[in-house]
């Protein structure tokens, strides 16, 4: 770590608690999460998927036992606490390939635009942990760190089904020889067996997956009695991340940052038809698949400071 780093990791403090103020003002139903959903997903009785999101809830609930504290002040401090690690995850996989100033432009970003995915929704506990975990396994990748993955895949899988976007970065992201074809079926594997494994210990709900005629009704805005505001709550993902995905692609990447790009659209189309595109927090992953495109849009790698990149 450079002196830079220690430096970055500072300013992430400040940026963490910065957006953790915006999280807990501009959310609805700010107590709902201690009051109802974390208990209901440790007495099993939360309706899916919910249910089978078990990391982040059982974390708090054990802190707060370990610690003697509240379940309401180790959810705040949690909460502040995965803000930091978030921030330094991306800032760790960001300098794969960049020095500490430009890993910070891509944190700061981060933080800048992270608000317009704080909508139509309370403050779901996985949401954080999904931005951290995501940007570490993305890390393990493009690092070659299997064993890093192995573990990072696993604390994800718990966290949110999304993981299973990590086994297809980790399929596209270097040629397939039979050796990294094992392990790409042992890494699916995986990701199966937790995601299986859930429904089984803590009985499988179905839900209502399909939402595509959903979302196109979203597309039309809300309704006119809504605040304006509210009203294009569909369209606050496209905010956040369209001119990222545009700047990406047109940049001159390394074959890992291309390769990521490529599940973004693989991303966003799951996540059209079976999610809700009004709660913008889905689209969190895309942080960990294009910052890496956009900053070599404007930087060049580390040691090739002459070129032009984009």
């Amino acid at each position: 770590m450079t002196q830079q780093d220690r430096w970055c990791v500072l300013l992430y403090v400040s940026l963490a608690v910065a957006t953790g103020f915006a999280d807990l003002r501009m959310r609805a139903y700010p107590t709902h999460v201690v009051q109802s959903y974390i208990p209901g997903i440790i007495a099993g009785t939360e309706e899916a998927p919910g249910l089978y999101r078990v990391l982040a809830p059982y974390t708090i609930v054990g802190l707060a036992k370990a610690t003697g504290t509240s379940l309401q002040t180790t959810w705040l401090a949690t909460r502040l606490g995965w803000f930091v690690i978030a921030y330094l995850s991306i800032h760790l996989y960001l300098r794969t390939w960049f020095d500490a100033p430009v890993a910070l432009t891509g944190v700061a970003l981060t933080a800048a635009t992270l608000p317009l995915l704080f909508t139509n929704s309370w403050a779901h506990p996985d949401h954080i942990p999904e931005l951290a975990l995501f940007a570490l396994g993305a890390w393990a990748i493009a690092t070659n760190r299997d064993v890093a993955f192995a573990v990072l895949l696993a604390l994800a899988s718990f966290n949110r089904e999304t993981a299973a976007f990590l086994v297809l970065l980790y399929a596209l992201a270097a040629p397939v020889t039979k050796a990294r074809l094992i392990r790409i079926a042992a890494f699916a594997a995986e990701w199966f067996a937790i995601y299986a494994g859930l429904r089984y210990a803590r009985g499988f709900q179905g839900y209502e997956y399909w939402q595509l005629s959903r979302n196109v009704g979203f597309l039309k805005l809300l309704p006119a009695n809504y605040d304006p505001y509210y009203r294009s709550y569909a369209y606050f993902g496209l905010f956040a991340f369209g001119p990222m995905i545009y700047l990406a692609a047109r940049a001159r990447a390394p074959l890992f940052a291309r390769r990521a790009l490529l599940v973004v659209p693989v991303f966003i189309a799951v996540g059209f038809l079976f999610s809700s595109i009004i709660e913008s927090r889905i689209f969190t992953p895309l942080y960990a698949l294009t910052l890496p495109g956009l900053l070599f849009c404007f930087h060049p790698p580390i040691g090739r400071s002459g070129e032009l990149p984009c």
